[in-house]
């Protein structure tokens, strides 16, 4: 028998009560309809209606909603999101400064106790409450009602961020294909023409990179116009397009002598890293910013899938392609390292420690782009063509991560209204264009500090806070209890006892004091930042009188909408109710968090009947 657990008055916990209506939905009488009601602080606000047939409650469901056409493509999706810019370019840097393989190791094993429990919270909330992330969190948690705009804008910022790289790297890749070289200073001379430029100075638009931005902007359009349906067979291409350049490249640079045997030299494990807790510190981080978790994307995705899709399975195959993804981008990381530096690579191995390692090697797009390129591919035959193919997979890279980030804004557009959901090809469409405006300002001569502003002060930690929230709120409203028991029921997978309390705990306690001691760390490291300028040889630093303010005050950006939203909910959400009892409700979730739920017992119940029928 199916029974609907409706929380009574007198009950103020956070979990599901232990004292309850219930109505069993098993036997139902032959005509009319039962009707629960609860008090406007309970769990379930106003009332649920439980009709025979089900249609009833299935025409109260006014949440606009778009569906996978199977499961391997809500499966691609994530996976393709998952492979991001920081586990290729930045990540085999921070490898290299903090011990070789121990650190590896060490990452590896936040991935195990971090990240793939995150992930499976932010599958779980999305798939079984079906909201967008503006109102998934409003019915989660309501005093987080400002969480989901925080991350569209998040989204935004990223959004323009990945769009610029791929407007620079395409550009790249035109030049080298026409030339069939590489010339020297291509980024920053035939791409970016950055002499000269700084933050004060930021130059003109240039009319190439103008038409880059436009191409991608189209190519963008037309892959994610068909919404679940087109994203999803991309991404199903997607995912082993990138694991085959991946290959390749690794294949290419083993023929190179000095390759393998930087590769060897670089990866010397150094043990004493496992005594350094800030090293720890720095591995979770990675994690978070390698698997793009706290962004909402990933719980977007999942509000796409059915009720009893097996987000267990998912996870696990995310990150055992995850762990073969990072073994790969370290291997060819390290291998194109011997490539440029041959007999001294020893020495960079020697300076892995030192802060100055990065204004060497640089990373991000600097490691990319100049580095790897310029240094690396330069000494390989061909060269021009495997540094093509390395763009070609930055390009791939940026545009499905693109893909998630404008479900996100578009969403949080249509996802209030069902009547919009026809609108959502041509509302994509705008929030396209108006990211284009936006990146027209990293088109100019001098976009590549604007870019380096953003993404150093912007587009990183934020994600550790908002995962920070997002394990707190699912396992404070829902209850941890109860979310290892619904990811059994709607996997239909019965977890181990041991798998199951180990879980609790790490979702309970671990993961929020390893991610808050971690966004510490973080936000110390990135006021160092300023004063020891690591990419200063790049030409990348802040200006002196103001730069350092302006940063810390665009940080606040992502924030606000949390702030504003708690204030608006504890001030002004009482909507004529007593104050106390609001602030008592705004950790509590809703009755709309568990309407999913509750329409899929419905239909299963309807199913049962007919069948008996």
């Amino acid at each position: 028998h199916w029974v609907v657990r409706i929380m009574t008055e007198d009950d103020d916990g956070p979990d599901y009560p232990n004292k309850m209506m219930t109505t069993d939905i098993g036997h139902h009488p032959p005509c009319g309809s039962m009707t629960t009601s609860s008090p406007s602080d309970s769990r379930y606000e106003g009332t649920i209606e439980i009709p025979p047939n089900g249609q009833e409650l299935l025409s109260l469901d006014r949440i606009p909603k778009q569906k996978w056409p199977n499961g391997i493509e809500s499966l691609t999706s994530t996976w393709a999101f998952t492979i991001s810019f920081h586990s290729l370019l930045y990540l085999p840097v921070s490898i290299l400064q903090h011990g070789g393989l121990v650190f590896l190791m060490m990452y590896l094993f936040m991935l195990l106790l971090v990240g793939a429990p995150l992930m499976m919270v932010e599958m779980f909330i999305g798939q079984y409450s079906g909201l967008v992330v503006t109102r998934l969190y409003r019915h989660l948690c309501p005093v987080l009602t400002g969480l989901g705009a925080a991350l569209a804008i998040q989204s935004a910022v990223r959004a323009v961020l990945d769009m610029s790289l791929a407007m620079w790297v395409g550009t790249g890749v035109v030049k080298m294909f026409y030339n069939q070289q590489i010339s020297q200073e291509l980024f920053y001379s035939d791409v970016l023409h950055v002499n000269g430029t700084s933050l004060e100075h930021i130059g003109s638009v240039d009319r190439d990179l103008s038409l880059a931005l436009g191409a991608v902007s189209l190519c963008s359009f037309v892959l994610l116009a068909g919404g679940a349906r087109s994203i999803g067979k991309v991404c199903l291409l997607a995912v082993p397009v990138c694991y085959g350049l991946l290959i390749t490249l690794c294949i290419r640079i083993c023929m190179d002598q000095n390759g393998p045997q930087g590769f060897l030299t670089l990866i010397s494990p150094q043990w004493n890293t496992l005594s350094e807790a800030t090293a720890w510190l720095e591995a979770a981080s990675h994690v978070i910013f390698s698997l793009q978790l706290g962004l909402g994307v990933i719980s977007t995705y999942s509000s796409y899938n059915k009720f009893h899709h097996n987000i267990v399975r998912d996870c696990l195959v995310i990150i055992i392609g995850h762990v073969f993804w990072v073994a790969l981008s370290v291997f060819l990381m390290f291998s194109l390292f011997g490539v440029a530096y041959k007999e001294d690579t020893a020495n960079l191995k020697n300076l892995s420690s030192d802060p100055s390692l990065i204004s060497i090697t640089g990373e991000g797009v600097w490691l990319g782009a100049i580095t790897l390129v310029e240094s690396s591919f330069l000494e390989l035959s061909y060269g021009w063509l495997w540094a093509g193919l390395f763009f070609i997979l930055l390009i791939i890279i940026s545009i499905t991560s693109l893909f998630g980030y404008i479900e996100v804004i578009t969403n949080c557009i249509v996802g209030h209204r069902a009547t919009c959901l026809r609108f959502k090809p041509l509302i994509s469409l705008i929030t396209l264009l108006a990211l284009s405006l936006i990146c027209l300002i990293l088109a100019t001569d001098g976009g590549i500090h604007v870019y380096h502003l953003l993404h150093t002060y912007i587009a990183s930690w934020p994600l550790l806070l908002f995962s920070i929230l997002t394990i707190i709120s699912s396992v404070h409203s829902h209850g941890t209890k109860y979310i290892v028991k619904d990811i059994s029921s709607m996997c239909k997978t019965n977890l181990s006892h041991c798998i199951s309390s180990h879980f609790s705990v790490i979702i309970t306690t671990i993961i929020p004091i390893l991610i808050s001691t971690s966004l510490g760390w973080t936000l110390y490291s990135l006021s160092m930042d300023y004063r020891q300028k690591p990419l200063q040889t790049f030409g990348m630093f802040l200006p002196t009188d103001w730069g350092l303010p302006l940063s810390w005050s665009l940080s606040v950006g992502p924030l606000a909408p949390v702030v504003v939203g708690a204030v608006w909910y504890i001030l002004l959400g009482a909507r004529g109710h007593l104050w106390t009892k609001n602030l008592r409700n705004m950790f509590r979730a809703t009755d709309t968090w568990h309407r999913n739920q509750h329409l899929q017992l419905f239909e299963e119940r309807n199913n049962g009947n007919s069948s008996t029928a």
